[in-house]
């Protein structure tokens, strides 16, 4: 068995003396670094602004003023319409309601009429001269009445009559060519023909115009 004797060490004090001087300059060193910066940190901890706290509760909004919620009445004001003022329409006056007769003359309305002229001065229809001498065609020839005088006094006899026939074919004047002898003969004669005889129109080139001829009218007793 073996045994092992582990070498004693020898302290040796000039050693020491260098290591301890060499702890002791480095310590005084360290405090020479940490003395200037103490002020320092102080002058910045006193220079440390207050600290400012902000509230995060939101921020509520003022109440606006109550609002009176009665409707305001607006009145509009309609403008005066202006009126235009339109001519004076002057209407004629009414015309009589009356119911054109045959043969009248119809005027239609708006027509102008001229200067009524004299009743004088108005000449008949130009239709040339009448036919002088024609042969009277007989349309309607009724008999006149025997005269009752005529009759009591037993007159009779032929009354030649002288008739103006118009282009319709009435008789428009009648006189008396040659009498009866009789004047109530002649009178009825010329009565009757100029009332109720009827003629066919007379012609010429066409076209119907007056004419003029003899008719005989006899009255007889039986």
């Amino acid at each position: 068995m073996h045994t092992i004797h582990a070498p004693r060490i020898q302290l040796d004090p000039t050693r020491i003396a260098s290591i301890s001087g060499a702890i002791a300059v480095n310590g005084l060193l360290l405090l020479l670094l940490i003395a200037p910066m103490s002020p320092v940190m102080k002058a910045v901890r006193d220079a440390a602004p207050d600290v400012i706290f902000v509230s995060t509760k939101p921020k509520e909004n003022p109440t606006p003023p109550k609002q009176d919620t009665k409707p305001v009445r607006v009145e509009i004001t309609h403008p005066t319409p202006m009126i235009k003022q339109q001519e004076k329409v002057v209407e004629p006056p009414p015309l009589p309601d009356t119911e054109a007769q045959p043969g009248d003359t119809v005027i239609p309305p708006g027509t102008t009429l001229g200067p009524v002229a004299d009743k004088g001065d108005i000449a008949p229809p130009d239709r040339g001269e009448p036919l002088t001498g024609a042969h009277l065609e007989y349309a309607a020839n009724p008999a006149p009445s025997y005269p009752s005088s005529s009759l009591r006094a037993n007159e009779q006899g032929t009354v030649m009559l002288e008739v103006l026939v118009d282009v319709d074919g009435r008789p428009i004047d009648v006189r008396i060519s040659r009498s009866s002898g009789y004047r109530a003969l002649d009178a009825a004669a010329r009565r009757q023909v100029l009332a109720n005889w009827r003629f066919r129109p007379a012609m010429r080139n066409g076209v119907a115009v007056q004419a003029i001829g003899i008719v005989p009218v006899e009255f007889k007793l039986d």
